[in-house]
């Protein structure tokens, strides 16, 4: 961002100086938060994706589980 001095009789002007400071600041603080917050959704997606796919897995074994003890049991029967 340009930083530009607006003078006065061809002196520096100490209030424009600190005015375009605290305007340079008041912007960089907006775009920490804004990064902050794009940050914050990042994570929650990825937290997201990875309670996803642990969902998607404990299902798959809960579904082999009963596959699994259903085979046992008509096996048993078939033996017996």
């Amino acid at each position: 961002m340009p930083f530009f001095v607006h003078t006065v009789a061809g002196n520096l002007d100490p209030a424009s100086i600190l005015e375009q400071i605290e305007l340079q600041i008041a912007n960089i603080k907006e775009e920490a938060f804004s990064r902050k917050e794009i940050l914050e959704k990042v994570e929650k997606w990825l937290n997201a994706c990875e309670e996803e796919s642990w969902l998607e897995e404990y299902n798959r074994v809960k579904c082999l589980c009963h596959l699994l003890r259903n085979f046992y049991l008509s096996l048993i029967d078939f033996l017996a």
